[in-house]
């Protein structure tokens, strides 16, 4: 590890390809700023009223929670054996999916969080301009910049905004909520689905829950690798799910029970509007929410992104954050970060196979192994063949009936189809010693 960054205050070393020494691990309150601030954003509050107005308070909220308490079960597993073993995901991913297997899965994930990334910078233009009338194209760039320079500081930086993200989007949250139920109803508890808004069904709204942070829960690890030890780790998941984000999506579940938001189908709980309209000083804490709520997307999803290539590449994280951030950035300011959402989503259907099977894996198949020889094997076919048959099911459910969970089904199918395989297919039997002799 280079000396110039251990001597460095600012840049603390980001042990890309090993894992984290004891030495260097955080507090559990460190590591959980980073995961609690990272679901209190504005798009959570969106997505809990667009649930909230679509199945009415009562069974939205239930939704949410039942959303949060699955995520919590995939991202608490991952953070325990990140905790336990101070890996990244890409290394984790090496043990599960093969010495070049891993690439694959890492690669894919990395580029899915960097397309988030290039969104939500986007996005932040978008939203100062719609909600403050400032120029667009100047917003874009302001915000890439400050989110790539975050970024390339590393986990200080995103336990800092940890730290101010939360409490901010709680402060302002209560605040538009105290607002709306002034001007709006008080019935909250009482809220029934907008009619002629089309139809969402509670499996469904599940699946928007826990889609949302499919990705980069899924690759916990760059953050919990950070963790003391395994229970530690996982409190740190815990902060984060069910407690932040539904916190977070039950501010935006309440203010559209409220009735005070127009168009809540599409606009969900984004309180923007009703901030942006209380005097100067509320405006400017909402223009300063803006850029730190947005903010500590963009950091973490590039953060992912960084960390992932760096495994791959061998190039440093920060190297790999200005490039990324560059591709990001010119990707939002052309304006084609608005046709990655459908993609994004669509592949966030086939990512929580890989988590279950990580977890399946290392946890349940593994966990009273302490050998390494396994990470020798250049691919592992079972791994893969439950992937993709499990993304089949996720892909089949999600056109041909999605009125279903689709995310129950791409975990439950893939725990299934890889316990089953590993079963079937023992190590070191013929399957795996004909891979392990390739190249």
């Amino acid at each position: 590890m280079s000396t110039n960054h251990a001597e460095n205050k600012l840049l603390d070393p980001e042990f890309e390809t090993v894992p984290v020494p004891k030495e260097h691990r955080k507090s559990l309150a460190s590591v959980s700023a980073v995961w609690f601030g990272f679901p209190m954003v504005l798009t959570s509050a969106v997505i809990g009223g667009v649930i909230t107005a679509m199945l009415g308070f009562k069974a939205g909220v239930a939704a949410i929670l039942a959303g949060n308490l699955l995520l919590c079960l995939i991202v608490g597993s991952l953070s325990y054996l990140a905790g336990k073993t101070g890996e990244n995901f890409a290394m984790t991913a090496q043990r599960t999916f093969g010495r070049f297997g891993y690439i694959v899965v890492s690669g894919l994930l990395s580029t899915v969080v960097v397309g988030w990334f290039a969104l939500m910078v986007g996005l932040t233009g978008d939203t100062m301009s719609r909600s403050f009338g400032a120029n667009m194209l100047l917003m874009t760039l302001l915000g890439g910049v400050l989110y790539v320079a975050a970024t390339f500081i590393g986990i200080k930086a995103l336990t800092m905004l940890g730290w101010i993200a939360a409490p901010l989007y709680i402060i302002l949250g209560v605040i538009s909520i105290v607002i709306s139920l002034k001007t709006g109803s008080s019935d909250i508890l009482n809220y029934e689905p907008m009619t002629g808004v089309g139809a969402l069904s509670f499996g469904a709204a599940v699946t928007l829950v826990f889609a949302t942070f499919a990705d980069s829960g899924t690759m916990t690890a760059d953050f919990t690798r950070w963790s003391k030890n395994g229970r530690e780790g996982l409190l740190a998941a815990v902060t984060a799910f069910p407690f932040g984000k539904f916190m977070a999506e039950l501010v935006g579940a309440i203010i559209v029970a409220t009735g005070v938001i127009q168009n809540p189908a599409t606009n969900g709980g984004d309180f923007m509007p009703i901030l942006s309209a209380q005097g100067p000083l509320l405006t400017t804490l909402a223009i300063v929410f803006v850029f730190i709520n947005l903010g500590v997307g963009c950091t973490h999803c590039l953060y992912n992104g960084a960390v992932g290539f760096s495994h791959m590449t061998g190039k440093s994280m920060r190297s790999l954050t200005i490039v990324l951030g560059i591709v990001g950035i010119i990707a939002a300011v052309s304006g084609i970060w608005s046709a990655f959402q459908s993609w994004l989503e669509l592949l966030g259907l086939i990512v929580p196979p890989i988590a279950t099977i990580i977890i399946i894996d290392q946890l349940i198949l593994r966990r009273k192994s302490t050998s390494r020889a396994i990470d020798a094997k250049k691919w592992r076919p079972v791994a893969f063949a439950a992937w993709g048959m499990a993304a089949v099911v996720a892909l089949l459910v999600n056109f041909f009936a999605p009125h279903l969970s689709v995310v129950a089904f791409g975990i439950g199918s893939s725990a299934i189809f890889y316990y089953v395989g590993s079963l079937l297919i023992k190590p070191g039997s013929g399957a795996g010693s004909q891979v392990e002799n390739v190249g």
